[in-house]
């Protein structure tokens, strides 16, 4: 039988051109599995936090390898790679799919 949760996850992706041709503001940070947003109209105020299962920091602290695969720039970052996000959410959603977990009901 399948595990009777819901899980959500969050991920900080990288600034597309757009957002960094018009100089967006970073107002993200993320800490465990809490996600921190400041308001960019007023950023002395207390920023606002939410939990969710998983936090995943994607936007800097990576290396482009050959392959165009994106992994950490060193042990410390705390860069989110495409295979950790599998590892931790992939796998499960894989494996309901091919147990049959994924049908609709009516």
């Amino acid at each position: 039988m399948p595990e009777e949760s819901i899980k959500v996850a969050v991920r900080l992706r990288p600034f597309n051109q757009r957002e960094k041709d018009r100089n967006a503001k970073l107002i993200i940070k993320m800490q465990g599995k809490s996600t921190f947003i400041t308001d960019p109209k007023a950023p002395h105020d207390e920023p606002k936090q939410f939990s969710f299962d998983y936090s995943y920091w994607s936007h800097d602290g990576f290396v482009e390898l050959p392959s165009g695969i994106l992994e950490a720039d060193n042990s410390l970052s705390p860069y989110a790679s495409q295979k950790h996000v599998f590892d931790d959410l992939g796998r499960d959603v894989l494996k309901n799919a091919f147990d049959g977990n994924n049908k609709r009901f009516n």
